[in-house]
């Protein structure tokens, strides 16, 4: 095949929408992302609707992150930190570094967050 035609075909698919960008959701969320895929996505979801594999076994079930509710907390990002890092109810704490943990908020703010 002519890598030209590959090329426009790649160009093509990441122009109209079918194949992600790498960086989405800006700076360092490749690695915010990829934790949140191993941490959280077992009982957030992939979408962060709080209807991963694990969600329906848990009570009360995983925040909802898509949820306007959340993101409206007082110091919001203070919270997942603190949740993440010391855990609550059935979540764990994870053994995380500060910059690990700010790669996930920023890749949850990005993604979950609507903008109002």
């Amino acid at each position: 095949m002519n890598k030209t035609f590959v090329f426009l075909l790649l160009g093509a698919g990441i122009f109209a929408g079918l194949l992600p960008l790498s960086n989405t959701y800006g700076q360092g969320s490749d690695t915010g992302r990829a934790l949140y895929e191993e941490k959280c996505v077992i009982c957030h979801g992939a979408k962060g609707k709080g209807d991963g594999p694990a969600a329906s076994a848990l009570s009360p079930p995983p925040k909802d992150f898509n949820s306007p509710e959340f993101w409206k907390q007082k110091n919001v990002d203070q919270l997942i930190a603190n949740q993440v890092e010391h855990g609550k109810g059935a979540m764990p704490a994870f053994s995380l570094s500060d910059d690990e943990i700010k790669a996930i908020i920023g890749f949850m703010t990005q993604a979950f967050k609507k903008s109002s």
